[in-house]
């Protein structure tokens, strides 16, 4: 009752001085917010902002409200108050965030619960990037690099999204986020806040074809192939492994199984098995669709999938298709190998996606040849150009991170996404810094002329390009950065992976086919990874 009376004054008093002044564009109302009971559902803290008419950072270093949280603090110029960077979702502040002329993005990972191995790997993918662009000397402030602005990520996890997200975009007025990490969590960030509050979202993993069609004002952008995309490999790839499958079985109709997380991400795969042929005929044909093969979907909040594996077990595939995230291997595809009681020989083989490239996948086949050897998948591998930036990458990543893996899906995407960022904020050469205005800047990285690697040691050149308005395309770790007029990535290369294992260790390789995007064309021959 409290805060709905000061809400209802505050706005007969921003009434009032308009009517004095008559003119509410020059008072910039964009930057003005009240904030009500709604705005506990996206995160907003009303203990974290003071009106104090705050002009620099240094007049908050040392802010101490009631109430207010502890942390790095900064002036937000628009509103003249003081802000807490951090909150109980966003732990991390990268970057010089005492320089007034800071640059702050956010980034959204799953860094808790099931998927937090490997988001955290992507989070810290864009932390090196941010390590970079400062390294150099920061962002150009304009058309030269006098003044350049230091770049800083706020890192929050992602488990509470809206939470999270209302924290990057109302307390802190990120004009960039880099992620989130799901299909679903994508759709559902753009349609409930992003795209209303003008925010650019680049999620360095999300698949679903569904995400090009937002009605988003181009502001939600992806960086690998989609599933469309991906579906012709895995489709062939079925039907490649039916042939030696029928013989080593002696039986002509095979059993399939398509097991895949109920959201965005799984359901774009499913939906592009619908062509799909098995056993020589259309997957709906009664001979297979509900006698030998099986879709079964499964939910990502529930704790094991036990129901879900014992009908798998029931049918006893030849065949598994996975779609999902880390828990559909310690959910699914452990307690089905655990539970399975065939003859020898009867296990099925598993045709996988992408986003099941984790460390959980590792951990399952490590000095589990037999079952190492079942598992193949489709995904994004970098095409011929990207090749030595991937490699770079990777070895940048391994002298800053010794001892983790180092190829996991969406590491090198989300490193993409955050140079990607700075150098859009590099195209403005000055002009205001917004979401809109920072994706309006994005086609400019892929409009052919120079190339540039996307790596630390080319930073400057990329700026100098950028600045002076030169045709640039930059090569990132997968593809060059082009984005169809959507913000769907074009080119690159789908492959089709195996798990390789030496002295002791296995970790993800090549099985030497490959689909090249742009030409429609598979080619190569499967060779098992050893």
């Amino acid at each position: 009752m409290v805060r709905a009376k000061v809400a209802h004054k505050f706005r007969l008093g921003l009434w009032t001085m308009l009517m004095s002044v008559g003119c509410g564009e020059a008072l910039q109302l964009k930057d003005f917010r009240v904030h009500s009971d709604a705005d506990a559902s996206v995160g907003v803290d009303a203990g974290a902002k003071r009106s104090d008419g705050c002009t620099r950072n240094a007049e908050c270093a040392s802010a101490t409200d009631t109430g207010a949280r502890s942390g790095p603090t900064i002036c937000h110029k628009p509103t003249k108050r003081c802000v807490t960077l951090t909150s109980e979702d966003c732990q991390t502040v990268t970057g010089d965030h005492s320089d007034d002329d800071a640059l702050i993005i956010g980034s959204l990972f799953s860094t808790s619960g099931a998927q937090a191995s490997i988001n955290r790997a992507r989070e810290q993918s864009a932390i090196l990037a941010v390590e970079e662009i400062n390294a150099a000397g920061g962002v150009p402030a304009g058309a030269t690099s006098a003044g350049s602005r230091p770049l800083v990520l706020v890192s929050c996890d992602e488990a509470q999204l809206l939470r999270a997200a209302g924290h990057l975009v109302t307390n802190l007025g990120v004009p960039a986020i880099i992620g989130p990490n799901t299909s679903q969590d994508t759709l559902d960030l753009s349609n409930k806040l992003t795209i209303g509050s003008g925010t650019l979202v680049i999620s360095p993993t999300a698949v679903a074809s569904s995400i090009a069609d937002l009605l988003d004002n181009d502001l939600t952008w992806q960086m690998v192939p989609t599933d469309v995309q991906r579906a012709p490999l895995m489709r062939a790839e079925i039907n490649t492994l039916e042939q030696p499958l029928r013989a080593a079985r002696g039986r002509n109709r095979l059993k399939l199984a398509v097991i895949y997380r109920d959201d965005a991400l799984g359901q774009g795969t499913r939906l592009g098995l619908n062509s799909l042929e098995f056993n020589g005929a259309p997957l709906s044909d009664p001979m297979n669709l509900g006698s030998n093969v099986q879709i079964l979907p499964y939910q990502p909040s529930q704790m094991g999938q036990t129901a879900l594996v014992d009908a798998t077990l029931k049918l006893a595939p030849d065949i598994v298709v996975l779609a999902g995230t880390a828990e559909a291997v310690t959910q699914v595809l452990v307690p089905l190998e655990r539970g399975w009681t065939g003859p020898p020989g009867s296990r099925p083989e598993y045709v996988l996606i992408d986003s099941l490239r984790t460390p959980e996948l590792i951990d399952a086949v490590t000095g589990n040849p037999e079952l190492r050897r079942r598992i193949r998948g489709t995904g994004a591998r970098p095409a011929t150009r990207s090749i030595p930036v991937n490699e770079a990458f990777m070895v940048s990543y391994a002298t800053r991170h010794p001892n983790e893996t180092t190829n996991l899906f969406g590491m090198g995407s989300a490193y993409d996404a955050t140079y990607a960022v700075a150098y859009g904020i590099a195209a403005l050469r000055g002009r205001a810094v917004t979401g809109r205005s920072i994706a309006q800047m994005l086609p400019l990285l892929g409009r052919g002329g120079i190339e540039v690697e996307l790596q630390g040691s080319k930073v400057l050149s990329a700026f100098r390009h950028l600045t002076e308005t030169t045709p640039v395309t930059i090569i990132g770790t997968s593809a060059p950065l082009v984005w169809d007029d959507h913000g769907a990535i074009l080119g690159g290369t789908i492959e089709l992976w195996c798990i390789s294992e030496a002295a002791g260790r296995a970790s993800y390789d090549s099985s030497g086919i490959t689909y090249d995007l742009q030409l429609g064309r598979t080619e190569g021959t499967y060779v098992q990874c050893p």
